[in-house]
């Protein structure tokens, strides 16, 4: 199937207007999260990028770390990549879909596994965020400043 073809089926079946990859992207909101579908003809593949957001400047380094971690065998991320947009610097999660296996359903199924995801590194990331304001503030004790730190072994996503 072609990416036109799939974004096509996947526009009529769920009833969503102007949405048809015409150009080798769409755009379309699932549960809220904006995601973008980017056609990569050399792959053969479907690109989905979700933006997660920008980290405080001082924890940028402990969020990447976090990152690195769960993208080991793609558990923490549900078969998306953690990254970091070199163009506006914010972080997101990207998870490819290969035409030659990819039908409307299991797109669907990706793309809200892709926006659940999105959402949980959301709140990771906001948590991240107070933590090092609170810290700016000199509010923080270690332990606070450090829970969002060590997500992954807390158990908030699941390896």
């Amino acid at each position: 199937m072609e990416f036109k073809e799939l974004i096509a089926g996947f526009a009529a079946k769920y009833g969503i207007e102007g949405l048809s990859g015409a150009d080798g992207a769409a755009e379309l909101k699932v549960d809220d999260v904006r995601v973008e579908l980017l056609d990569d003809p050399q792959t053969h593949s479907i690109f989905a990028c979700a933006e997660i957001g920008h980290p405080p400047p001082d924890a940028n380094g402990a969020f990447g770390a976090m990152m690195l971690q769960a993208n080991f065998l793609l558990r923490a991320t549900e078969g998306a990549t953690l990254c970091q947009n070199p163009e506006t610097q914010a972080y997101a999660l990207v998870r490819p879909f290969p035409l030659a296996i990819t039908d409307v359903e299991s797109l669907a199924a990706g793309l809200e596994s892709l926006a659940n995801q999105t959402e949980n590194w959301r709140k990771a990331l906001a948590g991240l965020n107070t933590a090092e304001a609170a810290k700016e503030r000199g509010a923080a004790s270690t332990s606070d400043g450090d829970s969002h730190h060590d997500m992954l072994a807390s158990g908030f996503f699941h390896v």
